[in-house]
């Protein structure tokens, strides 16, 4: 595969970071009404969601990330004869800029909007609880909410967030991830009914769960009745050496835990429905690609996420991996992928702003958008 010149500005994003031209940044503070650039609720969001030449990228930016982006890096950001311009390296695409939806920073009676849901481009994200039963070392979640704040989440509340995202004036969102902390086994008719709530609310809205597969909690003949779209099941770490220090839970629970339940996934709701995601850049790049390979064999769609050090956490001064390593990573993943008849995921063209691909099927077409963002540039 030949990387066009957008794809390499991608790759180049991501492992360095975008600086901000002057006369871009007065336009974006123009665009925004001096809001947040970005939908920075956790790492991989961190950055400003572009297009460049129909190649979505998340590029963090030093405000949001000084502890691995400097002040002034390769990739700039600038306005040039009206349009935005990302260049670097010898390569330039004209860009595409995606503001944030309105209700961003807003309230209403069941509190704070974001503390139930954020939008990303054309998906809005819901977590159902705060904090988490588990401490991955990468994940903000633990340590910005430990456990002693654990809570659970109004499930009406959680239902009125997502209508609100959907029918956003300015950036309304066109599907649902429900995502977020895993719980505690005494929760996990919380979540089910939770599930059922979201599903039953919005039918004809494509909904998503990314869920550890506590038993209880993923009833997989359940899910199917009341319309989810897809699974995603995180490995996250796939070597067991490197797990052990930084995801100490789920080395507990073992590859079989997650392996097993992918492929039953995948058997029960059919081909693509299925995915896992894996950090690129936590591991050495040959334990990434085998697990990719586990994930492909047992029908699952293995996604690739660069690692972004959260300032909050352990690893926080663990350098993201250079785009030398996210290129090679990504060509043999691809190719390991295809070699079981199966993309790289997701398939979502703008969902594939904080992952390494790009939303490609197997003929190399475009993957399939649930809307079409409303874009500025």
């Amino acid at each position: 595969m030949t990387l066009t010149d957008a794809q390499e500005l991608k790759i180049g994003l991501m492992a360095e970071g975008l600086t901000l031209g002057s006369e871009a940044a007065a336009w974006l503070d123009e665009v925004t009404g001096g809001k947040s650039l970005t939908s920075a609720d956790y790492a991989s969001t961190s950055g400003l969601i572009l297009e460049l030449d129909g190649v979505w990228v998340n590029a963090p930016i030093h405000a949001q990330n000084p502890n691995f982006v400097g002040v002034e890096t390769e990739y700039h950001l600038e306005r040039v004869d009206d349009e935005l311009v990302v260049s670097g390296r010898g390569r330039s695409a004209i860009a595409r800029y995606w503001p944030q939806p309105a209700y961003h920073g807003t309230a209403n009676q069941y509190g704070p909007l974001n503390n139930f849901v954020f939008t990303h481009a054309d998906r809005v994200r819901l977590s159902p609880i705060r904090g988490c039963a588990m401490t991955c070392d990468f994940c903000n979640i633990p340590f910005d909410d430990p456990l002693e704040v654990y809570t659970l989440k109004s499930i009406e509340g959680s239902v009125e967030a997502i209508r609100v995202a959907l029918e956003d004036p300015e950036q309304p969102a066109h599907h649902v991830l429900i995502s977020g902390g895993t719980p505690k086994p005494k929760d996990a008719d919380f979540h089910r009914e939770l599930y059922r709530r979201v599903l039953s609310a919005f039918p004809e809205v494509a909904v998503d769960i990314m869920m550890v597969p506590l038993p209880g909690v993923l009833d997989l003949p359940e899910l199917v009745a009341h319309g989810v779209a897809e699974l995603s099941i995180n490995l996250e770490v796939y070597s067991r050496e490197r797990a052990r220090e930084v995801a100490r839970h789920k080395f507990n629970q073992g590859l079989p835990f997650y392996l097993d339940f992918i492929e039953e996934a995948a058997g029960i709701l059919g081909p693509g429905r299925v995915r896992s995601m894996l950090l690129v850049g936590l591991e050495p790049p040959e334990d990434t690609l085998a697990g990719v390979a586990a994930i492909a064999e047992r029908g699952g769609v293995p996604v690739l996420s660069p690692f972004r050090p959260d300032p909050v956490t352990p690893l926080r001064a663990t350098p993201p991996p250079s785009a030398s390593v996210l290129r090679e990573v990504f060509l043999a993943a691809r190719e390991i992928a295809h070699a079981h008849g199966i993309p790289l995921g997701p398939s979502c063209p703008p969902c594939s702003h904080n992952t390494l691909n790009f939303a490609e099927d197997l003929e190399g077409c475009r993957g399939h958008a649930h809307g079409e963002p409303r874009m500025r540039g």
